[in-house]
């Protein structure tokens, strides 16, 4: 569906795929008769009904911590798009090729098919963040989000189609399988997954060395079965 031009740059025909939704400001130019409206993905408006056990609340904390999610356009019509945003890499994942559902990180997310179902879901859902369930676990996933850079939500696409993800340096893909270690990610590294893949944040730092650590700090565990996206900077969008 979507084809890069270069690293930098996708372009899709959205006469012969359909719709296209994409972060606000991303268009770069278009050849034919094409339309932009505003769009909004399921669930952000009311941000709490996808975290048990907080309610408005959760609304007012994903808010505060995390912010929404990213403006989106909906550009329908015939002709061919390109989209970019700000000189970073591009990366095509095909849903049918794993599993059919990702999660990825609003700010990450460049472009996906409209046909796609979308939702903003909590961080406490993906069965990771190591918070437990209930209010005091989504609590504490919260504070590790406000803590890793990563938001309390993130964005879930799901059926057959393709996205564009966003990574400084580029975006790599590691392969998630209970035969193998689990995979740890630097959380500002962390880009999105796929498949049957739990997250779980934990400190690698003792008393000893607090304040003398990076990062580091502060990991990402990723276990389950699929696929994990990673980019080659800890730089935030």
């Amino acid at each position: 569906m979507f084809t890069k031009v270069n690293s930098k740059v996708v372009s899709v025909d959205i006469g012969r795929t359909g719709p296209v939704i994409a972060r606000r400001g991303a268009m770069l130019f278009y050849k034919g008769d094409v339309h932009f409206q505003p769009h909004q993905i399921a669930g952000a408006g009311g941000m709490g009904g996808g975290m048990p056990g907080l309610g408005g609340m959760g609304g007012m904390a994903g808010r505060m911590l995390a912010g929404e999610h990213e403006s989106t356009m909906i550009a329908q019509g015939h002709g061919e798009v390109h989209y970019g945003f700000l000189g970073i890499e591009v990366h095509v994942v095909d849903l049918g090729a794993v599993g059919g559902t990702i999660r990825v990180e609003a700010s990450r997310l460049l472009a996906y098919a409209a046909n796609l179902q979308a939702s903003v879901v909590s961080v406490a859902s993906q069965g990771g963040g190591g918070g437990g369930g209930g209010l005091f676990g989504a609590l504490r996933n919260a504070a590790a989000g406000a803590v890793t850079g990563q938001g309390m939500f993130t964005t879930q696409l799901s059926g057959p189609g393709s996205a564009v993800l966003l990574g400084h340096g580029g975006v790599f893909e590691l392969e998630v399988s209970p035969q193998k270690p689990p995979v740890t990610v630097d959380p500002q590294a962390f880009v999105g997954s796929a498949g049957q893949v739990n997250t779980s944040l934990r400190s690698a730092m003792s008393w000893r060395n607090v304040g003398r650590t990076g990062g580091e700090a502060m990991q990402l565990e990723c276990s389950g079965q699929g696929i994990v996206y990673v980019q080659a900077s800890e730089e935030k969008l």
